[in-house]
């Protein structure tokens, strides 16, 4: 019955459910399907947050993820699950591909990147092309793991990542740009914020693979208490790579454990993520609408609209806080406007006054050591 719960809690319907009723969700807890065996994973609704620098001013939904939590463990189960599939290589290299260059920078987590790609490769004053448009390269920064520059463009100043530009433009070729303003990074969000405007597809991808780690988080910290942990891992890794049975797997989990039901929808969960990422894959989206977010603008407004230039279906904003290890959920179709300021007060908030976030810190604690710690629209293949 648990294991039935926590499979219900993750269904797609269920997952876009939480994402567009969050105001009505926010306004009437008592229509949020709770369960005993759910209680942890479920997101928490709210109407805005408090913080300004979030920007965050409609009905959204928030989780929390530590990049503490075990997310190399997700990412071998989900090779595992893609290595055993009839999936073609080049498939396989593109769920790699989304790894290294979509959920690990999104959660701050280390980068397999060489020497080489801490590499500047291009230099101040060139004038450059992106998936953005094109622009002239005003600075350029380097950390251990990647490049970025800070370029000027029609719209205003935002950074690119060097792997985002195309080519160097002649000095004739780019299109004219007033270089004239104060070029600096004062109009771009601070690197512990990144916001996403992306498609229903990553979406539901983001929301599962957050469950997964949390999942996973918490089989740990059962199974740690016997010492347990690493053997699940690795019969998780064996029955998805169809060299052991799920009878088989159950047996191993009673011998060392009491709360089973966790262990038990770790499976199907890990082969609904995989699903969820190669139709993501497959649509094609993510790397524009992932170079859009790394511009880091402060107006949201203008990036939405890049966003929906690359396709009218960016209808989901994703934001990230890493230093509050919480991501947030919003649903943004595009006849509704982006709310760019804080309201004095919010519909349905006792006696009409703001609705503060609520302190999900005390719900559902994370280690904070280094190992654990409109209409519907129609999801289609």
């Amino acid at each position: 019955m648990y294991k039935k719960e926590i499979e219900l809690s993750f269904t797609s319907e269920r997952l876009l459910d939480d994402c567009q009723q969050a105001k009505s969700f926010a306004e009437h807890p008592s229509k949020i399907q709770r369960h005993p065996a759910t209680n942890m994973i479920l997101p928490d609704f709210h109407l805005i947050n408090p913080d300004p620098e979030l920007a965050l001013f409609q009905p959204h939904i928030s989780v929390l993820v530590s990049k503490n939590m075990p997310h190399s463990d997700a990412a071998t189960l989900l090779d595992a699950y893609f290595e055993s599939s009839d999936r073609s290589s080049s498939d396989k290299e593109r769920f790699r591909k989304v790894l290294d260059g979509f959920v690990k920078p999104w959660f701050g987590l280390p980068s397999n990147n060489t020497e080489s790609d801490s590499t500047s490769k291009y230099t101040s004053g060139q004038r450059v092309r992106t998936a953005v448009g094109d622009g002239l390269i005003i600075s350029g920064s380097s950390t251990d793991s990647s490049v970025r520059y800070l370029v000027k463009f029609s719209f205003g100043v935002g950074y690119v990542l060097q792997d985002a530009i195309e080519s160097v433009l002649s000095p004739r070729s780019g299109s004219d740009i007033d270089t004239s303003a104060d070029d600096n990074a004062s109009q771009l969000m601070s690197d512990d914020i990144q916001v996403l405007f992306g498609t229903e597809k990553m979406y539901l991808f983001v929301r599962l693979y957050t469950l997964l780690v949390t999942m996973l988080y918490q089989a740990k910290s059962i199974a740690d208490k016997s010492s347990f942990y690493s053997s699940i891992v690795s019969s998780l890794k064996d029955l998805l790579q169809g060299k052991i049975d799920n009878v088989t797997f159950e047996e191993e989990c009673r011998k060392n454990v009491s709360d089973l039901y966790n262990f038990f929808a770790i499976p199907p969960l890990v082969e609904q993520c995989a699903d969820a990422l190669a139709k993501m894959i497959k649509e094609d989206c993510l790397e524009n609408l992932y170079q859009c977010s790394q511009l880091k603008l402060k107006d949201l407004d203008q990036l939405r609209n890049l966003s929906l230039d690359m396709t009218e279906d960016a209808i989901y904003r994703l934001e990230i806080q890493s230093s509050a290890s919480q991501v947030f959920f919003s649903y943004l179709p595009t006849d509704v406007e982006l709310e760019l300021t804080n309201p004095s007060k919010v519909d349905g908030g006792a006696d009409d006054e703001l609705k503060p976030l609520e302190d999900t810190a005390t719900k559902r604690p994370l280690d904070s050591q280094d190992e654990p710690e409109q209409k519907r629209v129609k999801t289609g293949d």
